[in-house]
């Protein structure tokens, strides 16, 4: 019924295939394994739609994936901002990433009011944020909408 070769190829088959699987895994351990980006840009608007003025945008990773940095990037007058890379050894890994934001100078305190708890950059798991940048499937003119509550 089986031949010898056939046999052989079942066994082969039955070891090396669980070993594969193994070894593609469910997702990116790695940061390696993704791509890097140049810079991410775009806008930072509160619930009421209009641009936040002012404050630090925060970034950080999310996903389980190795290796990946927090990022972060001054938030301008008119609610845009822009990531680059402050050196060679830092890197844009296009990943997940939760977005927080940086109130604590003097001057910005007055917006603390208007930017929702959720989104303020206090201890990790003080807070849970909705609101996600995936810069796999986007980096440039981003428009981040914060939401109430």
């Amino acid at each position: 019924m089986f031949s010898s070769v056939n046999i052989k190829r079942i066994f082969l088959v039955m070891l090396l295939g669980p070993l594969g699987w193994v070894n593609a895994g469910c997702g990116t351990s790695s940061s390696e394994a993704l791509k890097e980006i140049s810079e991410v840009s775009g806008t930072i608007l509160l619930p009421t739609g209009r641009p936040l003025k002012g404050g630090k945008l925060m970034l950080r990773p999310f996903g389980g994936v190795r290796g990946v940095k927090r990022l972060s990037a001054d938030i301008n007058e008119d609610g845009t901002f822009i990531i680059r890379p402050d050196d060679e050894k830092t890197k844009i890994i296009a990943t997940k990433y939760k977005v927080f934001v940086g109130l604590n100078e003097p001057k910005l305190r007055i917006l603390k009011n208007q930017v929702p708890e959720k989104y303020l950059d206090v201890s990790e798991d003080e807070f849970e944020t909705d609101l996600f940048m995936n810069l796999d499937e986007q980096a440039s003119s981003v428009v981040l909408k914060m939401t109430k509550g």
